[in-house]
């Protein structure tokens, strides 16, 4: 489960650039054969991905995204709902857009280490996950990071 090119794209970008408007981004994304992407359509990404405006440390303004102002839409992929994911030796807790836990508890109740789970509970914006045995936490949190796409699957 990836999210599109594009999105992924400009999520690099911002994080990477100090991008001060959609023309500039329009510019970079081109250079990595994004062509022809509209105004428009940038600033609907923009929006949808919580990107907002910010003064760097010089006082410029330029795009940042924050996870708290995400928007999910029609089009949001599950895995784009999940910020991060932590443990420590009793339970997992996983960081969702505001809105989304409820959705990203049952996708971990049913597609992650469902026969190693006691209890999933959700609130606004986190999940907390517990273990049937504490001894299977970090199993635990690398399924849901392997699922959610918040961790490289190690080979």
């Amino acid at each position: 489960m990836k999210q599109s090119p594009l999105i992924q794209n400009i999520k690099e970008l911002l994080d990477e650039q100090q991008i001060r408007s959609h023309y500039e981004l329009a510019y970079y994304l081109s250079e990595r054969g994004f062509e022809n992407i509209s105004q428009p359509q940038i600033s609907r990404i923009l929006k949808q991905i919580g990107a907002i405006n910010i003064k760097n440390s010089k006082g410029e303004s330029v795009y940042s995204i924050k996870h708290e102002l995400m928007m999910p839409t029609l089009e949001t992929k599950v895995h784009e709902l999940v910020i991060d994911v932590h443990t420590n030796e009793f339970l997992i807790m996983v960081a969702t857009i505001p809105g989304s836990a409820d959705i990203v508890a049952r996708v971990i109740e049913f597609n992650c280490a469902k026969n190693l789970i006691l209890a999933v509970i959700a609130g606004d914006d986190s999940v907390m996950v517990m273990p049937k045995r504490i001894e299977q936490c970090g199993l635990i949190k690398h399924k849901i990071d392997i699922f959610f796409g918040t961790k490289k699957q190690l080979i």
